[in-house]
């Protein structure tokens, strides 16, 4: 008897599509998620997307479950999130972030050296990384 031939034939699993993601992707205005909607009118016969969402309703954020306003990554990123980095959080926030201690670092130049290492340690993060840093610093404490 041959044990290979008992073996049941396999249906094959199909394979997921994979979807590139833009090199400026949109995003969440209020959270920076990446699972944003956008209602669209498509004609019936040709498939041809007629007309896009231009107003708030018609856009939704999964993450928030609410309607939004979209806005690309790079704007997020230099109107937002990199602000917030520079001028919206303390050294103290910075020490928390980064996991960096100030006192490893010269005190003679008023901390120069510390924000230094926070800006080199900032830098050297992706998008998406700071992005989801931001989000947890903004998101409201839950009582």
């Amino acid at each position: 008897m041959n044990k290979i031939s008992e073996i049941p034939e396999q249906t094959p699993i199909a394979e997921k599509t994979v979807v590139e993601m833009p090199a400026d992707p949109w995003r969440c205005e209020e959270c920076g998620s990446l699972r944003v909607s956008c209602q669209v009118w498509v004609d019936s016969n040709s498939y041809e997307v007629q007309s896009m969402a231009e107003d708030k309703d018609d856009l939704w954020c999964d993450d928030c479950a609410e309607h939004t306003r979209q806005i690309r990554e790079s704007e997020l990123m230099s109107d937002t999130v990199e602000p917030w980095w520079k001028d919206g959080t303390t050294e103290e926030d910075r020490e928390i972030i980064t996991g960096l201690n100030p006192e490893n670092f010269s005190s003679k130049d008023d901390c120069k050296a510390f924000r230094n290492a926070c800006g080199m340690w900032w830098n050297g993060k992706t998008n998406g990384e700071k992005i989801r840093m931001w989000r947890q610093a903004i998101a409201p404490e839950e009582e």
